[in-house]
């Protein structure tokens, strides 16, 4: 009982912590997943915003470009007025979009890219980055080489640029009056925007579900600990404070589960009931089951009593000192014919005069009663004696013989629990000292067994007088 007793306290130790862990641990999931797809969601929805940017201003761009004199461009390039129109124009279609990086037209074939015109190059003044020049295309063009020399519209690619940072360039192809591939019109986004208000976006969303999470989280774990837990926790510190030793400890039992008076409305209230119910059915079982054993038991001694009176003790109703005197000569018997297999307790009521003289030789009579009774109750098959004022001997036998170690520590440990009950008034707290001997070979009488006993139970009731003193 004690190991179910832990075993459910730590249990319910690690419920009050799990719960709440648990809610944090999914809050905190569904916070990331909520995240996660809403940023997914607003990412998109700007690379979209740029594309379709993108395709609007290479349009105009292509436009301004005349297919058929990609070449002339090339070779003649600011000495022709309309190519520094179109540059002119590029320029101003830069300015209407604030996000755009640069704005170039390349003359896409297999080794690469051909500058054809880009605003940038005056600026610049590269020597290796002049019109006609070879460029080597980023790894995302480059895989597209074909379809772009074959007039296909391909899709906007983010180009992490080391000078630049991150791009997102659109290509869109230009053609000639008879419908063949001229050049590219290009455009590169500047990325730097878009990643910081995908940051903010991030952080307000994030700082946002965290406050109000934390205020969810909050309230349910308040709920939980006051609904689920805090009442779980109470039952459990009360059955702690349970007892099983007898029938008073079952109802003081049931009292202390009263005292809770749990009253969830849900689940919990429902266990609360059913576990109240079924302790009270099993007290008023035990109860009767005890009183009906306690009836028997008085009708057998009766019965017993009547047929043996002159070997009943008229107090206790066990053995008196001639029938234990009788039972000595059947065990002498037994050591004489080789038979013997038996053991002898010894047992001395403690504080017995201390009873007496405090309260009465009625409340003695109680005690020396309530001790008996224990010592009965462990000993039920094997005869009981008394052969003095507060001395009993029991005669182990059978399986009782075969059970002695067990049965002997069983009976310390009940006058042991009956002492401590402090609650209860002083000759209802019976206390006992005791020594147990088997029958060994060698040993010619009874007495020699008897003797050991009775040696063992005084060393017992001198570590009682050390811890306790004595009244006698």
């Amino acid at each position: 009982m004690m190991k179910d007793k832990k075993t459910f306290h730590a249990f319910m130790r690690r419920l009050s912590v799990r719960l709440p862990l648990l809610l944090i641990v999914s809050y905190a999931v569904i916070m990331v997943c909520v995240i996660g797809i809403v940023w997914y969601r607003f990412h998109h929805r700007m690379l979209d915003d740029y594309t379709r940017m993108a395709v609007g201003m290479t349009q105009l761009m292509a436009m301004e470009i005349d297919g058929d004199k990609v070449d002339e461009y090339i070779e003649k390039n600011y000495e022709l007025p309309e190519y520094r129109r179109i540059l002119d124009r590029f320029e101003v279609l830069r300015e209407n979009y604030p996000d755009v990086q640069f704005v170039y037209v390349f003359k896409i074939v297999e080794e690469g890219g051909i500058v054809v015109m880009d605003p940038d190059i005056l600026e610049d003044n590269d020597p290796d980055y002049q019109p006609g020049s070879l460029y080597i295309l980023d790894k995302a063009f480059a895989d597209l080489t074909e379809e772009i020399m074959a007039g296909e519209e391909t899709p906007a690619c983010e180009v992490k640029d080391s000078e630049d940072g991150r791009l997102l360039t659109y290509i869109r192809p230009v053609f000639d009056s008879e419908g063949n591939y001229a050049c590219s019109a290009c455009v590169d986004f500047s990325m730097a925007y878009l990643y910081t208000q995908d940051m903010k976006f991030v952080l307000m969303l994030g700082l946002f579900m965290l406050l109000s999470t934390a205020i969810v989280l909050a309230i349910d774990v308040r709920i939980v600990r006051k609904d689920v837990t805090e009442p779980i926790g109470r039952m459990a510190r009360c059955t702690s404070q349970f007892a099983y030793a007898t029938e008073e400890d079952r109802f003081h039992n049931i009292a202390l589960l009263e005292e809770l008076n749990i009253t969830t409305g849900d689940e919990i209230e429902d266990l609360y009931v059913v576990f109240l119910t079924t302790m009270k059915e099993g007290a008023y079982y035990m109860a009767n089951l005890t009183k009906a054993k306690n009836e028997i038991k008085e009708k057998e001694e009766q019965i017993n009593y009547l047929g043996n009176a002159a070997f009943k003790d008229a107090m206790t109703g066990v053995g008196n000192k001639a029938a234990y005197e009788e039972a000595v000569g059947e065990l002498q018997q037994q050591i004489d014919q080789e038979k013997a297999r038996f053991g002898i307790v010894m047992v001395d009521v403690n504080n017995l005069k201390f009873i007496n003289d405090t309260y009465g030789h009625e409340k003695g009579d109680i005690y020396l009663k309530g001790a008996c009774r224990i010592v009965c109750d462990i000993y039920k098959k094997s005869p009981v004696f008394r052969i003095g004022g507060d001395e009993f001997v029991v005669i182990l036998r059978g399986k009782d013989y075969e059970r002695g170690q067990m049965l002997f520590a069983k009976l310390m440990i009940a006058f042991n629990n009956s002492h401590k009950q402090f609650h209860k008034d002083d000759w209802e707290r019976y206390t006992a000292s005791m020594g147990m001997a088997e029958w060994r070979a060698g040993d010619r009488s009874p007495d020699a067994v008897f003797k050991r006993a009775d040696e063992l139970m005084y060393e017992n009731k001198k570590r009682f007088k050390e811890r306790y003193g004595s009244y006698r």
